[in-house]
């Protein structure tokens, strides 16, 4: 596996709230690798789950 290492913010579309972290890096092949294997536009958390964990509150 690749040690490439780019910015975090690179996959910031993959999560509900993005913030900016510029001074994380995170390894290229294998974020590609987990960004390929998401259905699209899936974000984390998932909405639908954190609707149902806020109704068994």
């Amino acid at each position: 596996m690749s040690h490439f290492q780019v910015m975090s913010d690179l996959y910031n579309g993959l999560f509900l709230i993005q913030c900016s972290n510029p001074e994380v890096s995170v390894n290229y092949t294998m974020w590609n690798r987990i960004k390929s294997g998401l259905p699209q536009h899936y974000v984390m958390p998932d909405p639908k789950m954190l609707t149902i964990l806020k109704q068994m509150k």
